[in-house]
């Protein structure tokens, strides 16, 4: 019985010796993946992986046992990416397996791990990662929305002190579409030409539309760009709290003249059937301070005048993002993984 043993013990070994550590991370919509087979065939080992073949895709049936090897393993948040955490957690199974289990009539002993096998901890990092990883991330995702209008995401900066340009980052679905961050405008409505990268201040974000927008021009927010959506129809809306000249205490404009500004919501021009017989003072003031332009040039200087978020648009005629289902992958301009997400 013993010299069975032995041998059951020497069969073994070479499957454990020859196992390797997961170095890549895994993640819904992979196909055809080696590295995927191994992550199935490890869950099936561990009773969490229950289909009858190991295919290499990682779709809903890997998404859902790699959950429950997360739970079971206490690694938040529960999501079914097999990133850095999960990685790890299974190295330091495969390390445990990997050891040859010594016969019984042979002394104790703890083997050393055969070279090239070293054993992962939780602080691994990926070798896909980008130096922006956990720097940008992925603030929200809407994509069930029946229309291109109202989908979206959000880039958040959640540095404290680094300000970082995503211009350029690729942002990729499960079923291959893909968009690539543009330059912009930090100061819009000025040149035709956007030639400015989105550079995102600690904190600051970018909300990147997937619908059209009629003048096809992304920009950073200030406190005067209320005004765009007077002519044309933006989808996120824009803020209507543009600033404008105090004239409660005017000595220079007639009552006449004062009513009809205070009448005019914020971020729109002073227009319409009242306005056609104003004095000339009036009319010269309304000119050069209630629009776009005007607020510009009043309050440009202002500490505050620009906002911590960007304005993109895609331009798309139909959906990006899938309605039930979908992972979505930021790469950094050298095709590193910056963030992921998915619902």
């Amino acid at each position: 019985m013993a010299a069975f043993v032995s041998i059951l013990a020497l069969l073994l070994v070479p499957f454990f010796v020859t196992a390797q550590e997961f170095k890549q991370n895994l993640f819904f919509g992979m196909r055809n993946s080696s590295e995927v087979v191994r992550l199935q065939e490890l869950l099936r080992t561990l009773g969490y992986f229950t289909y009858p073949s190991s295919t290499g895709n990682y779709l809903s049936v890997t998404v859902d046992a790699v959950k429950r090897f997360q739970k079971a393993e206490g690694l938040p948040p529960v999501g079914g990416y097999f990133g850095p955490q999960s990685r790890a957690a299974a190295n330091r199974i495969l390390a445990v397996r990997q050891k040859p289990t010594p016969p019984p009539s042979a002394p104790p002993q703890t083997p050393a791990p055969p070279p090239g096998f070293p054993v992962a901890t939780s602080t691994s990092t990926p070798s896909d990662a980008s130096p922006y990883r956990d720097k940008i991330t992925i603030g929200e995702l809407a994509g069930r929305g029946a229309m291109p209008e109202d989908e979206y995401l959000v880039l958040q900066n959640r540095t404290v002190n680094e300000a970082i340009n995503v211009s350029g980052f690729v942002i990729r679905t499960v079923k291959g579409e893909s968009f690539t961050i543009p330059l912009a405008h930090v100061l819009p409505g000025f040149y035709a030409e956007a030639g400015d990268p989105i550079v995102l201040v600690p904190g600051g974000r970018v909300v990147i539309a997937v619908g059209r927008q009629s003048r096809e021009m992304n920009f950073r927010k200030n406190l005067c760009t209320g005004y765009f959506d007077e002519t044309s129809r933006f989808i996120p809306s824009l803020s209507h709290q543009c600033l404008r000249p105090d004239v409660s205490r005017s000595r220079t404009l007639s009552d006449r003249c004062i009513k009809v500004i205070e009448g005019t919501p914020s971020c729109r021009t002073v227009s319409g059937a009242g306005t056609f017989d104003l004095d000339h003072d009036c009319a010269e003031y309304i000119a050069e301070h209630f629009n776009y332009a005007g607020c510009v040039k009043d309050y440009r200087n202002r500490k505050d005048f620009y906002s911590n978020e960007w304005m993109v648009w895609m331009q798309r005629p139909a959906e990006f993002f899938n309605n039930r289902y979908e992972s979505v992958i930021v790469k950094d301009r050298e095709g590193r993984v910056v963030a992921i997400g998915e619902y």
